[in-house]
């Protein structure tokens, strides 16, 4: 099964392979997750996880049905993105949806010092959150900017902008929360 690719493990699976199943789980559980911690308030861990599950049931739910016509990520980020745009849409009936949303940002990026963590963590709160997410797939999650667009739906012209103005206010923050030059 592990030399299989995503696409032929969710083709077995659609016709009742269990086996395949748990390896794309195994596969994917862990950068999903941090897609859905980074992309809600980090008080709201347990909504994260509860939207994180709802991919996976979506997913077998729709194991019948899947046509490899995509790559499996790149389907399952899409499924991911929409239960986060339904969730913020969601925030914003219940009350005024402030525009910065704190996020849980990547701990991960460049291996930093305690105090580096801190400062991306800060830095990372203060994108827009379509910036954010389109740094996250970017360079959390390894998506190259057209499978971006097809999981958030925009344009290419559009992610690009977005991944470039992130990076911009990044470089900025960073500098000025670590002493740096802008």
């Amino acid at each position: 099964m592990k030399n299989r690719t995503d696409e032929q493990l969710m083709t077995v699976f659609g016709k009742g392979d269990q086996v395949a199943f748990t390896e794309l789980y195994q596969r994917h559980k862990g950068p999903l997750y941090r897609y859905f911690v980074r992309q809600l308030d980090p008080s709201q861990g347990a909504r994260a996880e509860e939207l994180f599950q709802e991919v996976w049931f979506k997913v077998v739910d729709k194991r019948e049905t899947y046509q490899p016509s995509a790559k499996f990520t790149t389907w399952i980020y899409k499924i991911a993105h929409n239960l986060v745009v339904d969730e913020f849409r969601k925030r914003m009936s219940e009350k005024a949806y402030n525009t910065q949303l704190d996020n849980e940002p990547s701990e991960e990026l460049y291996d930093p010092t305690e105090q580096n963590k801190s400062a991306i963590k800060h830095c990372m709160s203060l994108l827009a959150p379509l910036q954010r997410e389109a740094f996250l797939l970017r360079y959390e999650s390894g998506f190259e900017p057209a499978q971006i667009c097809s999981i958030v739906e925009a344009k290419p012209e559009a992610i690009k902008t977005r991944l470039r103005y992130a990076l911009d206010q990044l470089r900025q923050c960073l500098a000025r929360k670590l002493g740096g030059q802008e």
